[in-house]
């Protein structure tokens, strides 16, 4: 396949992570805010989560450059593996082993996820901060009237903004930011039988539950559900696996914090989603801050 092509409907929530969420017939249940509370609609993961050319930079005459959707499909096919084999682990109650390179890619793995979601992207930077700086660049003397023509054209516009978006998915995590990572350990947080995770339009949210989240900042843990069954987090010790089995409870609250900071939510039972659809909407402080990649 030439390398310039690619599939336009792109998916900020993987297909691998959907796929560990659907019910026996493969499908999976969803509300939108636009929805009535409790109006859930059933699809499958190839529907859900996604947003058409959200990873595309287009040139001025109109050329499509791909390859940030191409690198994020690398990405998932070694995550897949990786959450696969830890899945497998730890749904038998064992703790699994993770070499230095698993560490240091499950690292770059949350920080991505957490970055290309569809959330950070209309969430994380305003539109008003995003003027703002055009508009700087833009009264920079070496530009001459001809280089700023372009502001006058709001199709234009829209293309430059939706390319710095994009531009800014490209960019690792902070060396700062990765010693942070590094200093942690990994949280497997265990649903009950018969209970299940939600997933949302950002795959992390923040909850006060756990043994872990007494060493957490404010108390809080980060958590990234995996599979219906499964989250992971961060832990206070460096390199070290702590497995939690939550209680019913427990298990409500990181649902309802889910629910609170998303515009969309899925599962696998149609119950749960309605439930969730009445939880009201709240922005979270984290969505300005790096705070959920090292909680």
């Amino acid at each position: 396949m030439p390398s310039n092509i690619a599939p336009r409907r792109h998916h900020y929530i993987p297909r691998m992570i959907l796929r560990n969420f659907t019910n026996e017939k493969g499908g999976l249940h969803f509300w939108r805010r636009t929805f009535p509370v409790g109006k859930v609609r059933v699809t499958t993961p190839e529907n859900l989560f996604l947003k058409t050319d959200l990873y595309t930079i287009v040139g001025d005459e109109g050329e499509r450059d791909v390859s940030m959707e191409h690198g994020f499909s690398k990405l998932e096919s070694a995550g897949a593996a990786f959450l696969r084999q830890l899945l497998g682990i730890v749904r038998v109650g064992k703790t699994p082993r993770m070499a230095d390179e698993a560490w240091e890619f499950l690292h770059h793995f949350r920080y991505y996820s957490d970055k290309r979601s569809a959330a950070w992207h209309s969430r994380f930077v305003s539109e008003q901060e995003l003027d703002a700086v055009l508009a700087e660049v833009a009264s920079q003397e070496r530009w001459s009237d001809a280089d700023r023509a372009w502001m006058d054209d709001p199709a234009d516009v829209d293309r430059i903004k939706q390319n710095a978006r994009i531009a800014a998915q490209a960019s690792g995590p902070p060396e700062e930011l990765l010693v942070e990572m590094r200093r942690k350990g990994l949280a497997v947080y265990m649903a009950p039988r018969n209970a299940a995770f939600v997933l949302g339009d950002h795959p992390t949210a923040m909850a006060k539950v756990g043994s872990v989240a007494k060493d957490a900042p404010g108390g809080k843990i980060s958590f990234m559900p995996i599979a219906s069954d499964v989250a992971i987090g961060y832990c206070s010790q460096a390199k070290t696996i702590h497995l939690e089995q939550i209680t019913r409870a427990q298990l409500r609250t990181m649902n309802e914090a889910m629910a609170r900071q998303s515009v969309m939510i899925a599962g696998r039972s149609q119950a749960l989603v309605a439930s969730l659809s009445r939880v009201n909407y709240e922005t979270p402080e984290y969505f300005t801050t790096s705070e959920y990649l090292s909680g």
